[in-house]
């Protein structure tokens, strides 16, 4: 279910009215859990099941590994939970990218293209579900004696398609007492969907279907045209994906639960190190806590240490999808992060710089950024290197409209200026005129539904 569409706009109030008018708790849950699956169902029966299982499979193996007290045993029980969750993901994920690029190398596929559908969200759910028997086996977390609160924790409607990615440190307790209605809350839900909305209908699909064209047929377009394309997609990708996180953070709050902050004004970041503290907040922290941190982090000596940044860059390339693009993009945001730490400038704090420093750092930072999501939208290498060289080589060709870099002026505004305003005390209008404000809440969703859902655009992450 899309919640860009008419079926959400729909489903979710139901939803809101039924669990509050729900008194007890555990009901509640049970309700909310059985939406969750319908949200999902809504896109494919059948893989309700993978769901399903995710949630118990992480649900025993927790509880296995806290009643034992051997911790042999324990490391085995984890292991095996990582080998099932990672070997579910890359047979639905990676096994038909394997044969094909080791089949182009040899010239036969060493198995058949089994041309499998990658079920919605699962790189999501899968990380969620992993991260609570991990957090067990550390002792950072109690397993759960409730099987319904691990499987709401993994199945959750906001956020089970595109994260953010929650630790079950921040969820279960959430699921320990009942949520009262707030009306505070509701309606800092309900702005945060409107925003949401308006990113996704407004910008993020116009910008798509700009890069879209360009993109599809950068061979006739010039390296200006391809620079704002780029500049496009930097801005259709954090409009789209921040988007679906205030959807999901403003549906989380309204039914009484909180969802962790997941982007924080990231082209304003003065250093990668910094971008990846602001951008996709919940995979940058899953990757080092889980990942960096497992592989070694920074304990063993500098080779060690840069072996495992770019491992887990790498890693976290090819987990957003099979394609030697992504290996790529991730490579570059590896080697960037490993540069920072050679020559110090990931460690000088941005609040310490000169203004003209800060403002340099930004912009280098972001077209170091812009350079890399060049791999990540391009289909194929050709047309990645051939955007590239075509930039580099300054090559004539078609024009294209700035309307995009207007947009990022606007982004860069806003960002800077909203909490200087608020700082000051100037009121806002949806902070002041109450019946300005409910007209807004109540004819937003209408009109991006009656907006968007001819096409219907789903979000990109969708497809991770």
């Amino acid at each position: 279910m899309l919640f860009n569409s008419l079926h959400f706009l729909i489903f979710f109030p139901i939803v809101v009215m039924v669990s509050f008018s729900i008194t007890n708790f555990y009901y509640r849950k049970i309700f909310l859990l059985s939406a969750s699956y319908y949200f999902y169902a809504v896109w494919s029966i059948p893989f309700v099941s993978l769901l399903i299982a995710s949630s118990v499979f992480g649900y025993g193996t927790a509880r296995l590994i806290e009643r034992s007290a051997d911790r042999t045993v324990q490391r085995l029980i984890l292991a095996l939970n990582i080998a099932v969750n990672l070997g579910i993901l890359f047979f639905f994920k990676y096994v038909d990218f394997l044969s094909l690029s080791i089949g182009g190398l040899v010239g036969f596929p060493p198995w058949p293209v089994l041309g499998l559908v990658l079920p919605l969200g699962i790189s999501f759910y899968t990380f969620q579900s992993m991260s609570y028997t991990i957090d067990v086996y550390r002792g950072k977390c109690k397993a759960e004696k409730s099987a319904l609160d691990v499987s709401l924790y993994v199945a959750f409607f906001p956020q089970l398609v595109a994260g953010p990615i929650m630790r079950a440190t921040e969820f279960l307790p959430q699921l320990a007492r009942p949520t009262a209605v707030n009306f505070e809350r509701i309606t800092g839900g309900i702005l945060l969907i409107c925003v949401g909305l308006t990113k996704k209908v407004f910008i993020a699909d116009p910008l798509g279907g700009f890069v879209d064209e360009i993109y599809g047929a950068y061979e006739t377009y010039g390296w200006s045209a391809l620079v704002i394309a780029t500049y496009a997609f930097a801005l259709q990708i954090y409009f789209d994906f921040s988007a679906y996180t205030d959807i999901a953070i403003g549906s989380a709050a309204i039914l009484g639960f909180r969802l962790m902050e997941n982007f924080r004004a990231p082209y304003l970041a003065t250093s990668l190190r910094e971008f990846w503290r602001r951008w996709h907040i919940s995979l940058s922290t899953w990757l080092r806590d889980y990942l960096y941190v497992s592989l070694g982090g920074s304990r063993h000596g500098e080779l060690r240490t840069y072996a495992a940044l770019m491992a887990t860059m790498v890693l976290g390339g090819l987990w957003h999808g099979a394609a030697w693009t992504f290996v790529v993009w991730g490579v570059l945001h590896g080697s960037y992060l490993a540069l920072e730490r050679v020559t110090g400038c990931a460690s000088v704090d941005s609040h310490a710089m000169a203004p003209l420093e800060r403002i340099v750092r930004t912009i280098i930072t972001f077209n170091l950024v812009c350079l890399a999501w060049v791999f990540f939208r391009a289909e194929t290498f050709d047309q990645a290197f051939g955007i590239i060289g075509r930039i580099v080589t300054l090559s004539d060709g078609q024009s294209a409209s700035a309307f995009p870099l207007l947009i990022l002026a606007v982004l860069l505004i806003w960002q800077l200026g909203k909490e200087r305003v608020r700082g000051l005390g100037i009121p806002l209008l949806l902070d002041s005129v109450i019946p300005a404000r409910w007209i807004i809440y109540s004819m937003l969703p209408l009109l991006m539904v009656a907006i968007g859902g001819a096409t219907n655009p789903q979000f990109i992450y969708f497809q991770f």
